[in-house]
């Protein structure tokens, strides 16, 4: 009797325990809405999975009065898949990229290929059941289909993701973006750090929704913005997700107004 009962207490514990699991579920995860090229400070939370995806990624960047300004596009695709317990691989490409400027005298429409990044990530347990990471992203450089231009660039975030009910997820991140692009023209380089956290909210198993924001500072100077995100992540049928997200940049010198994804993911396991 008295090892049915321990028995009983541990399986309890182990329910409770996965209930607050931070990675229990995928729909808890962040919907990146990226600023810079390359989507380098793609937002992510902690936990290491094993997905597929493709999406649309729009951002503009509009001068007023009348409309002069930046209009931009791409198709992207990519996935990532755990190593062990504790490593995480991954491939990005951006598949086609579509631009429109306008300024007070010309209109002009440019479409581009690449580049294509890789990522990795190593992860690991707090004692509350709280997820740490370590992630990273590089461009392979010359996998841009505009060779005149040599590009490399990369970024290295910290992140934790802690549930702080069974249906709320908090995913906080603290990092850097760099970039370097050369010509014949000569060399410009970049680097900004950032942090951010979104919260998360499951209603039910099919559906969250999350609210968040990040601060870059040092790509232009000074502040560069304060990016603040709202996104829906829906459970559509089986492994399939469908991810809504939207950021407002505000504040710095970023002249981004906004940056529109959507997106199509499909668990692997």
């Amino acid at each position: 009797m008295k090892l049915a009962i321990i028995a009983l207490v541990a399986i309890a514990r182990s329910a409770a325990a996965d209930e607050l699991d931070p990675c229990r579920d995928a729909i808890l995860d962040p919907v990146a809405t990226p600023v810079r090229d390359a989507a380098l400070d793609a937002q992510r939370g902690a936990c290491l999975r094993d997905e597929l995806g493709a999406g649309l990624l729009a951002s503009a960047l509009i001068d007023n009065p009348g409309f002069h300004g930046v209009l931009g596009g791409e198709l992207r695709a990519g996935g990532r898949m755990r190593i062990g317990h504790a490593f995480e691989a991954g491939l990005a490409v951006r598949m086609l990229r579509y631009q429109f400027v306008q300024n007070a005298v010309n209109k002009v429409t440019a479409f581009s290929l690449g580049p294509v990044t890789i990522g990795g990530a190593w992860a690991g347990r707090l004692g509350d059941g709280s997820r740490i990471a370590l992630a990273g992203t590089l461009e392979l450089p010359a996998t841009r289909d505009q060779q005149d231009t040599t590009h490399l660039s990369g970024e290295l975030t910290a992140v934790v993701s802690a549930a702080l009910t069974t249906h709320t997820v908090l995913h906080a991140r603290l990092g850097a973006v760099a970039t370097t692009a050369s010509s014949i023209g000569g060399r410009t380089n970049r680097l900004a750090l950032r942090a951010g956290a979104d919260l998360t909210r499951a209603f039910g198993r099919r559906v969250s929704l999350a609210g968040g924001a990040d601060v870059e500072a040092g790509w232009y100077g000074g502040l560069d913005h304060v990016n603040v995100r709202l996104a829906l992540h829906l459970r559509l049928t089986g492994p399939w997700r469908g991810q809504l997200g939207v950021g407002i940049p505000v504040g710095g010198d970023e002249r981004t107004n906004a940056i529109v994804a959507l997106g199509a993911l499909r668990d692997l396991w």
